[in-house]
């Protein structure tokens, strides 16, 4: 019998700070690994190429040519416009792009990046490795065999803003209702010095409920003093998410705990978390699952793009409900004119 010849996909990082905690979850991942690094910063590019082992460029496009990588990370800050990394991936042969959360902090970005995937038809994986753990399997095991029952009410919570922890938490709501879009939302929003931040650039607190298909209502609430984040004054980011349903209820704590009850069990499931090692292992298999959808396009990316910009339309939804000031339904989509609107809302 012939030894099958086994393909090693070949990974190209783009930036060198936060890019190499990516870069690390290849370590021995089967058939994977990082070939080089692109980091326009000379002190950093060394650094990483010290670390990694691999060679480093300046030049984007001139990494993609002479290494040709079958994966790309573009591990940049939020603002950085992530659809400047698609087209020359998609050109150079690329097979799949992984780009930092969030996609975009204002509607424009985001149809230029939803434009250039279009275009393209490339594979864009948006890094909310959260789907990749024990919680988040639960959750797809019980939909799948229908023993958690109709979720009636998700309440989530969480320290931070668009940025940092709000996309995260939307993409957990999300996979609790069946990732479907909200018909209505009504929100509040306050806080505008963080507007002031380039790193940030958006409002600092928002407070949502959302109606989802089926009647499911959902609390949303990102706030420096949210809902359940005192619980654990020692863990950062402090992120929270309940669900109550027709059979049961389970619940995740970043830090703390997750579990869940169902009806007719003698008692409750709950595991200890602790995100900063549970990152590690959702990171690693987050990126072992970019080679097995290459591989077989059946096998779905739980992180792919079209499910991250449901969750930034969403976000977008709420900021809409807020400018309007009442209960707006889903569609239509907050305008870049918008958004400018409530920016200057906050920022007097």
């Amino acid at each position: 019998m012939e030894n099958l010849v086994v393909k090693t996909y070949r990974a190209a990082i783009v930036g060198g700070r936060r890019g190499v905690h990516h870069a690390r979850a290849y370590q021995d991942l089967e058939n994977m690994e990082v070939v080089a690094i692109c980091e326009v910063d000379e002190q950093r590019r060394a650094s990483a190429e010290a670390e990694l082992n691999v060679t480093g460029y300046a030049d984007y496009e001139q990494m993609l040519e002479k290494e040709q990588p079958d994966i790309v990370h573009a591990v940049t800050m939020p603002t950085v416009p992530r659809h400047i990394w698609v087209e020359p991936a998609a050109q150079a042969g690329v097979g799949a792009l992984v780009i930092e959360k969030p996609i975009a902090l204002k509607p424009k970005e985001a149809e230029l990046l939803d434009a250039t995937q279009e275009k393209t038809g490339l594979k864009i994986v948006v890094n909310h490795q959260r789907r990749y753990l024990p919680f988040a399997d639960k959750i797809r095991e019980f939909q799948a065999e229908d023993k958690l029952g109709d979720v009636h009410f998700v309440r989530a919570s969480t320290q931070g803003e668009i940025m940092d922890m709000d996309t995260h938490l939307m993409d957990l709501v999300l996979l609790a209702v069946g990732d479907v879009p909200p018909t209505d939302v009504w929100a509040t929003i306050e806080g505008g010095e963080t507007y002031q931040t380039d790193l940030l650039n958006c409002p600092e607190n928002l407070i949502a409920v959302y109606t989802f298909p089926k009647g499911i209502r959902v609390f949303f609430e990102s706030t420096r003093q949210a809902l359940g984040t005192a619980d654990f004054p020692g863990s950062n980011p402090r992120c929270n998410i309940d669900i109550w349903a027709t059979k049961g209820r389970m619940w995740w704590r970043e830090n703390g705990s997750w579990g869940y009850l169902l009806d007719g069990t003698p008692q409750q499931f709950t595991e200890p978390t602790d995100f900063g090692q549970d990152d590690i292992s959702a990171q690693r298999r987050l990126t072992q699952a970019i080679a097995t959808w290459l591989i077989d396009e059946s096998q779905s990316h739980h992180c792919r793009y079209q499910l991250a910009k449901l969750g930034f339309d969403a976000i977008m939804a709420a900021y809409r409900s807020a400018l309007k000031g009442q209960r707006l339904t889903f569609p239509p989509y907050l305008r870049e004119a918008e958004w400018e609107q409530l920016r200057a809302k906050l920022t007097v």
